[in-house]
This record gives structure tokens, sequence and C-alpha cells, in this order.
């Protein structure tokens, strides 16, 4: 696969454009995105990203056709004996640390996605559509990443290192498909995946934040082990319905919001929430208190981002002093 990227200004367009070609075996891809000026990518236009998704900033994506996915799946390359070697370095390196401090090891992350790879590369509204008018190549278009993640998944099992796989899913939410709809593209897919995962002696793990109260019964179905995602604010999650319906399968890791809740929350706030989360999710076990999305690490060493690092260690202490207690 041969590529290259170029800059132009295009009559009748405001911003300049960026257009990405991949020439492969099977034919020519062509991506085109307006550099806006809050295009974080510079001059290059990655294969994936959440930037690309809205069709005001795209002015052609990735994948329109299925002449298009054939040349799609010529993207996905083997890797070379060299990085599987290095590879296998890390992970051992990996291996020690956590052994040593007990800790898990989650392999993963962002990289393993199926509706989010198809949200990047042909925008989410095209594969909403698509479910109803072209459901062969939506199919078809899901089958090629799901088959590029089991290769991935499978190459990270084999090190025999990682405890938990996680598997994106920020696009394949009921904010976006309908529970009919996430049942008959999504739920084989993971349940596919997850199979995998089990067979290996891991985890399975799925991170969704928002839209998951209509699609809580598929979780437990398609065999979920980890739900990374209850979040009672910005995700809306009902803690005592999800507990409920799922707590006795699936472990919940979250319960709390980082941004708003940690950002912005007064000391009090922040403990309500904590006792509240652990009083709702903890009993009978399979709870993770975490906030949710995630704690970016600032460039200042008191602040974790946005968020005000004595505020992540209230919710630590507030934890530590009633985690281990019946909260009355």
């Amino acid at each position: 696969v041969k590529v290259k990227t170029r800059r132009e200004k295009v009559p009748g367009e405001q911003f300049p454009l960026l257009t990405k070609e991949y020439t492969t075996p099977k034919g020519v891809l062509r991506q085109a995105v307006r550099k806006t000026p809050d295009w974080p990518h510079g001059d290059s236009v990655p294969l994936w990203s959440d930037h690309m998704i809205p069709g005001s900033r795209s002015k052609k994506y990735l994948i329109e056709n299925t002449d298009d996915i054939e040349s799609f799946s010529c993207l996905f390359g083997e890797p070379t004996l060299e990085e599987l070697e290095d590879f296998h370095k890390k992970a051992e390196r990996s291996k020690r640390f956590a052994e040593d401090r007990g800790i898990i090891i989650n392999g993963g992350g962002l990289r393993v996605a199926v509706g989010d790879i198809i949200a990047w590369i042909c925008g989410i509204q095209n594969a909403v559509v698509w479910s109803f008018k072209r459901p062969a190549l939506l199919h078809t278009l899901l089958d090629v990443t799901l088959e590029w993640n089991i290769r991935y998944v499978q190459q990270i099992l084999e090190s025999g290192v990682v405890d938990i796989i996680t598997c994106r899913g920020y696009y394949e939410t009921a904010d976006f498909w309908s529970p009919r709809i996430y049942r008959a593209f999504f739920a084989p897919r993971l349940r596919r995946l997850s199979e995998i995962v089990h067979k290996a002696g891991a985890k399975f793990c799925y991170h969704v934040t928002t839209g998951i109260m209509p699609l809580l019964e598929i979780y437990k179905e398609v065999g979920i082990d980890i739900l990374f995602g209850p979040d009672p604010i910005e995700g809306g999650a009902d803690l005592h319905q999800t507990k409920e319906r799922v707590g006795d399968a699936i472990c919940l890791w979250g319960g709390m919001n980082a941004p708003l809740t940690l950002g912005t929350g007064t000391p009090k706030q922040i403990e309500q929430e904590v006792r509240e989360s652990i009083r709702t999710l903890a009993p009978g076990g399979g709870f993770i208190l975490s906030p949710l999305d995630s704690l970016i690490l600032g460039a200042d060493p008191k602040t974790c981002g946005w968020i005000p690092w004595e505020s992540v260690e209230h919710m630590i202490e507030v934890w530590r002093k009633v985690g281990d207690y019946p909260i009355g």
C-alpha cells in the first residue's frame, strides 16, 4: 500500500482541504477533510480520528461503497518479526511490573473497536442510514473490521500477559442505535470477541460511557465481564437499575464523573458521590470505583488536566474511609 497526502485550496471551500490517498492492490481509497482552525492533526490525515466524523469537516469519507471495502481490507497488514519481538519484550516487562505491585494488565484499550472504526471511516450518519437502506454493505464492512480486531486481540492474548481485553464502544451506544439494530449488527461481533478472550482465560471489558441503559441485557448476552462506563452525570446512567439488571453477571467499573464532579465539585459533593456509588454498586461485589471517563495528567503536577489533584486525593480518602465498611 502506497500512501500520499496533499493540501490544497479548493474554490468554494472556506478552509484548505487535506486529501489522503491509499493506493492498494484492490483500488485507491481517498479521504478528504477540511482543515478547520480546530483540526488537531496538522497537515496529516490519520486513518481514524473523532475529528473526521462530522460531515461538516469530512469532504469525503474513506468508505462509500463496496469497492472501497475491498480496498480497505488491504490496509491491515501483519506485524513484522521485529515488531513482534519488541512487543513480547515490552509485554514481559509489563508482566514483571504488574506482578511486583499486584495489579492487573489491561490490553486493547482504544485500539480494539468495531463500531467506532465504522464511525471514523464513513461517518456515523452514513452508518445509521446503511443499517436500514444498505444492511449488506454495513455487515460486510463490520466483518472486515472484526477480522482485524480478532487478529490484533489474538496476538495480544498469545503473550499470556494480559488479564483483560478492553473493546471501546463510544459509537455503539443507544445514542445512535436502537436495541434492535444493535442486536443485529454489533452484538454477534462482540460475542465473537468475548468468546476468543474467554478461551484464552482473560476477561472481556466493554468501554462505553453513555447510552447504556437500553442495552444492558444485551451486554449480558454477549458475555461482557466488565462494563467500564456507568456514569450517573454525563452518561445519565441509573446506578440502581444498572446494579439490579446486570450486577449479578457484570463487574461495574465507574460510578462517578471526572470532569464535573472532580473538576468543579466541592469536597462535600465529591464525598456524596463516592458514598452513593459505593452504597449502590458495591453490595455483593463486582464493583471498581473510578471517575469517568478518565483522569488526564496535566503539565502541572498539582493538576490532572482540568481536574485539581486535591479533588482526586479527596476521592481516594473518602473511598479508603468508607470502602471497606457498610454504608448506612
